[in-house]
């Protein structure tokens, strides 16, 4: 059913409506009926399911009316301040017709604005982990006045560092409340969160079939390094069409965009189904392609990380209300924002995640809409690609091989008309070479890039043999069936192009000593053993040759997904169907009543690999590619056996090269701050307590009521925006035949004067109701003038008497 069905209440319901929501979402339909219960639930669902709305619908519910006891009751906690935004817009508009208050808590804000903001008893706070910590430390926040707590994209709070910010806050929240945590993916380190943080929870699983959307149609394209810049203009040009001019593109004054909701248009359809995302590697590619792509002619958005929030805001907005139409981000920034209609993502740079690879392709066709997700793909991503194509469970297609191809349901890669890609590259050089600005970021660009490849995690093993036993077959260099036209299909073209790969392919059958060697007359001791050498390894030649020929059968083939049993991995969080049971009470779908019987003993079998290790790898949070973390696992501590080993170990000292002094501990992970430990014993940054909030309170004349007192008289207008009048009008003329004329144009005169009016003849200047007045302000010349007077009637006092008396 509906949201008829629910039993919502008429004011939430009116707002639900009034939104433009009409059904349910499956995650919505599972999830609101188990909420309203008051039951702990965990929801896995994709992105772009309806997870925001499937957690604030029953939370209005719940509360139903403003209190006016002091303290929040709803809380929801997001990994980034786009999110938290969001959430909170998303909020505001279901309680459109409630009393219900919200505020938002997000990092980078104004702490004296968050101060009133919290005075004004808002019954709901949307906030970020660090800075919600960093307040109710500040503060003195409690905490225990929480019924409704959601952690929401639970698996980004993770990845992202804030575990002990959310165990310090799990720690104040009363035992009693409701909690719910919404995931795209559910690692073993949330299971174990999960475990501790809520009460028989339920597990409400729909992403297992559906890692990506039906609607999602997906290219991947394999081009070299160097041709990258080329590609993409020929993407956007060709392929996309991307037009060069927007409809709003003179509108740079973001306070143009705040209209009245009457005046709101819906963007038109040539206008939307242009809108691209493209997601690069760091922060220099995304300044780095958006000049470029300026230069081009294009109208272009960037955020990043490190982007000030202001200048952040301006970026997508601009994007959002169609003054630009591609917005070029990367992973970490881009996580939160949210575009209502997008239909193509590129990937610029292959991610090295197949999670994150979900996450970026997610944000297109949604609600129902068609979407394409675009992804060049150089040599040394191919691994990552075949990563992706284990954890998909989706077949691999090259060009040609086939003569329909399903976009939705296959991974078909192929290559770029080389003609179109020199002519773009050979432009997008030329524009390098003559401006001076642009030389630059891109060389900081290519120096960012290869710290970002030696910090990127690697790709299973397996993967790596996969990606050259593709990159051998004849169908990797065809051209990808999108781009194929009556130009490139010819015959002189499919011929020429395959000339230019067998040149490029070309390896000489002589050695470096055997060449320009042909007679006897010309024979060296090093062409003589290579004679000798060829004769015994002839035979071994002909036979690894003749097995190739025989294995190129099989790998003309499509890749499927036949080996993946066969792919062994050791994998740090990974959790079993049965570790979820444990956890979770799992409703039974009808399918899993109908298994089908095995010959194994399901009881007593045991398998070699894991159950979806590659979606479970692909899930996984700890990437165990980087040195550090592999070093960590193979470490032996050793604890001393007597008392003076263990001081010893205790007090061991390392030199710190930037401090350069001897300090204690191993420096691995550490940062160097003061900590300091709060009531449950976690240790926090000691910056949290400044006494920012003293002094604020003392500024201001105000003691905030405890948790659970009536709240201030007059705490709804707290921390709401003030109107101030600046508007100014030219004044009216003044009618010359008034009785008092010649009086009303004096006022006028001296208000346009500033209180200054000169008089005719010999008169005096007259400076308002008390006459002129002398300055007492000096200035630069006569502060000098009076300093040397100064310095001279001390030397005269301290003259010795010429009477030399004493």
């Amino acid at each position: 059913g509906g949201f008829q069905s629910m039993g919502l209440s008429n004011p939430v319901f009116k707002a639900i409506i009034h939104k433009g929501f009409k059904v349910p979402t499956p995650v919505q339909r599972k999830c609101i009926p188990l909420i309203l219960q008051g039951d702990d639930v965990v929801g896995m669902a994709r992105t772009g399911s309806g997870k925001t709305a499937a957690f604030l619908i029953p939370m209005l519910e719940r509360l139903k009316t403003h209190s006016a006891k002091t303290g929040a009751r709803g809380l929801v906690l997001s990994p980034s301040r786009e999110l938290a935004l969001q959430t909170q817009k998303v909020c505001k508009e279901l309680m459109k017709y409630t009393d219900l208050r919200s505020g938002c808590i997000v990092g980078g804000d104004s702490l004296d604005e968050q101060f009133e903001m919290i005075a004004s008893n808002p019954d709901i706070l949307i906030a970020t982990p660090g800075r919600l910590l960093h307040l109710a430390v500040e503060m003195n926040l409690d905490l225990r006045t929480i019924e409704y707590v959601v952690f929401d994209e639970a698996d980004r709070l993770f990845e992202m560092g804030f575990a002990v910010q959310l165990h310090e806050i799990l720690s104040r929240l009363p035992p009693s409340r409701q909690t719910l945590l919404f995931s795209a993916t559910l690692p073993k380190m949330l299971v174990d969160f999960a475990k501790a943080g809520l009460q028989e929870p339920t597990l409400i699983r729909l992403d297992v079939d559906t890692k990506i959307s039906r609607d999602l149609e997906m290219a991947f394209f394999s081009v070299k390094d160097n041709e990258k810049e080329g590609a993409l203009l020929y993407l956007l040009k060709n392929v996309i069409k991307l037009p060069k001019h927007t409809q709003n593109e003179d509108q740079t004054d973001v306070k143009k965009y705040k209209k009245k909701k009457a005046d709101k248009k819906e963007k038109s359809g040539t206008e939307a189904d242009h809108q691209t995302i493209l997601f690069a590697a760091t922060k220099h590619h995304v300044e780095y392609l958006a000049t470029l792509l300026e230069t081009a002619g294009y109208q272009v958005s960037y955020v990043y990380g490190s982007l000030d929030q202001t200048a952040r805001n301006i970026q997508i907005n601009r994007f959002r209300n169609g003054v630009t139409n591609i917005m070029v981000v990367t992973d970490v920034a881009a996580r939160g924002i949210d575009i209502p209609i997008l239909e193509n993502v590129i990937n610029y740079d292959f991610s090295g995640s197949s999670k994150v690879f979900v996450h970026r392709v997610g944000r297109a066709a949604r609600a129902g809409r068609r979407g394409w997700a675009y992804s060049l793909v150089s040599t040394d991503e191919l691994p990552y690609l075949i990563d992706l194509q284990l954890f998909l469970t989706r077949p691999l297609v090259l060009g040609g091989e086939k003569d329909e191809y399903d976009y939705t349901s296959e991974l078909v890669l192929g290559a770029m008309p080389k003609d179109s890609l020199i002519d773009d590259k050979a432009w997008a050089d030329d524009k390098i070479s003559k401006d001076a600005a642009l030389e630059g970021i891109y060389r900081t660009a290519m120096n960012a890039y290869k710290l970002y490849n030696r910090t990127k995690p690697r790709a299973a093993a397996e993967s790596y043999g996969r990606a050259k036993e593709v990159i051998k077959k004849k169908a990797y260099n065809n051209l990808h069936p999108l781009l194929l036209n009556e130009e490139n299909q010819s015959a002189a073209e499919i011929e020429r192009a395959n000339m230019i790969n067998a040149i490029s392919g070309f390896r000489p059958a002589e050695t470096i000593f055997e060449f320009g060697v042909r007679g006897t007359r010309k024979l060296t001791p090093a062409t003589m053993m290579m004679r000798g050498r060829r004769q015994v390894v002839d035979k071994i030649i002909t036979n690894h040759k003749a097995k190739k020929e025989a294995e190129s059968a099989v790998l003309d083939k499509p890749l499927d997904i036949r080996d993946e049993k066969e792919v062994v991995e050791k994998l740090g969080g990974d959790v079993e169907e049965e570790e979820l049971a444990q956890a979770f009470n799992i409703p039974e779908s009808k399918e899993d009543k109908k298994k089908k019987t095995s010959f194994r003993d399901e009881e007593f079998y045991i398998s070699y690999t894991q159950k979806d290790a590659n979606t479970e790898r692909g899930y996984s949070m700890n990437n165990e590619g980087s040195f550090m973390e592999q070093a960590s696992k193979a470490q032996l501590d050793l604890t001393g056996d007597d008392n003076d080993a263990i001081k010893k170990s205790q007090n061991m000292l390392r030199w710190d090269s930037k401090k350069r002094k001897f300090i204690k501990g191993t420096g691995i992970g550490s940062d160097n701050k003061k900590l300091i430990r709060t009531e449950s014993g976690a240790l926090i940054s000691a910056s949290y307590k400044s006494g920012r909030f003293d002094e604020w309170a003392k500024k201001k004349h105000i003691t905030l009521p405890r948790a659970g007192e009536r709240e201030l008289i007059g705490a709804g207008n707290m921390g709401q925006k003030r109107f101030r009048h600046n508007k100014s009008e030219e004044a009216k003329r003044v009618d010359p035949l008034a009785f008092d004329y010649e009086k009303k144009m004096k006022k006028r005169k001296l208000n346009e004067s500033g209180g200054v009016v000169e008089q005719g003849g010999m008169g005096k200047k007259r400076v308002g109701e008390f006459g002129s007045t002398k300055s007492e302000l000096k200035n630069a010349s006569q502060i000098r003038k009076d300093r040397v007077a100064l310095e001279k009637r001390r030397e005269k006092s301290n003259r010795p008497s010429s009477s030399g008396g004493r």
